[in-house]
């Protein structure tokens, strides 16, 4: 039986482990576990009186060291220090992966298949297991925000499934029937960019009428900077936070360096300009300016303390479920 202090053990090493359900638990896995294919031993423990260890299963370690080593260690660069209680910031990925990483069909990889791994607020993704490890590029986040917005579950990369925008919340709580939706922005992503250098002051409600609110001046939100291609203009506190520097896990050991090498690379371009929306945040209603980037949904909440103002959306939870139709957690 699983209990609130089972834990996972690999080789007979214990690993940091959380009970997600009556017949679930969620383990974390050190890049260390995933560096050589070959077989594992797992096992579950419950300590104390009545406790003991299950019989072994085998546990087949066929990524290596360069997908899982990769995947792990562009998580920990940004978010082990807040795992750790380092620094206290918002997350860019979540706590932990919501399953070990695993393939997903994708026309273009090799095999048909991509290495994946779910996060709470992205997916990450190997496209090309012999290319660069090196390369930033090598692990990229999907689009996910412009599938749910657009309707379309890229299979490969010019091939495209229908399932229809998502109907789910882009902030807030979940059950918030009155909040913007991804469907919503669907209608919002070929209106004109605003002038940079003006302030913010658009809003959006779940029926996509856009109107201005000035009350929304006093936050000194501008338009500031233009992306490529898309032509959509990210806002200031986004685009402050996305250029930011900030303390980082890199070789062993914390640094101080840029949150992000480049700009875009955990957001992709915005497909969106910037908005105001009311909707409710732990049972109490908040304004929020949110923009939609291809990868991911970022918000600003003046009202939260520093370090968790601007926040990445639960994106990767809310792919998976319009993805698969089940939450990944009970």
């Amino acid at each position: 039986n699983l209990r609130s202090d089972s834990l996972v053990r690999l080789n007979g090493q214990d690993r940091e482990t959380t009970r997600t359900g009556p017949t679930s638990l969620s383990v974390w896995l050190e890049s260390s576990d995933l560096a050589q294919p070959g077989t594992t031993q797992v096992t579950i423990f419950n300590p104390g009186p009545g406790g003991g260890e299950s019989v072994p299963i085998e546990l087949e370690v066929t990524a290596g060291q360069i997908a899982g080593g990769a995947i792990a260690s562009t998580w920990a660069r940004t978010d082990r220090p807040v795992r750790d209680g380092t620094i206290n910031r918002t997350w860019i990925w979540g706590p932990r992966g919501m399953f070990c990483a695993a393939y997903e069909p994708y026309d273009d990889a090799p095999g048909g298949m991509r290495i994946v791994q779910y996060f709470d607020k992205a997916r990450m993704e190997v496209n090309d297991p012999d290319g660069d490890p090196a390369s930033i590029w090598y692990v990229t986040n999907g689009l996910l925000v412009k599938e749910m917005i657009t309707g379309e579950m890229q299979t490969g990369d010019a091939s495209f499934e229908k399932h229809g925008p998502s109907g789910l919340n882009v902030a807030g709580d979940l059950d918030d029937e009155s909040g913007p939706t991804y469907a919503t922005f669907a209608a919002l992503l070929d209106r004109d960019p605003l002038p940079v250098g003006s302030v913010i002051v658009q809003t959006v409600d779940r029926a996509g009428n856009v109107q201005e609110d000035g009350a929304f001046a006093q936050y000194g939100v501008s338009a500031a900077e233009t992306a490529p291609d898309t032509g959509h203009v990210v806002a200031s506190p986004f685009w402050e936070f996305m250029n930011s520097e900030a303390t980082v896990w890199e070789d062993g050991g914390l640094i101080n360096d840029r949150l992000f090498v480049n700009p875009y690379y955990a957001t992709g371009l915005p497909i969106s300009e910037a908005y105001w929306i009311t909707v409710r945040v732990a049972g109490s209603e908040q304004s929020v300016l949110v923009q939609a980037f291809e990868r991911r949904v970022l918000t600003y909440t003046p009202s939260n303390p520093p370090g968790w103002q601007v926040e990445l959306g639960n994106v990767g939870l809310h792919y998976y479920f319009w993805r698969y139709e089940t939450y990944p957690y009970p």
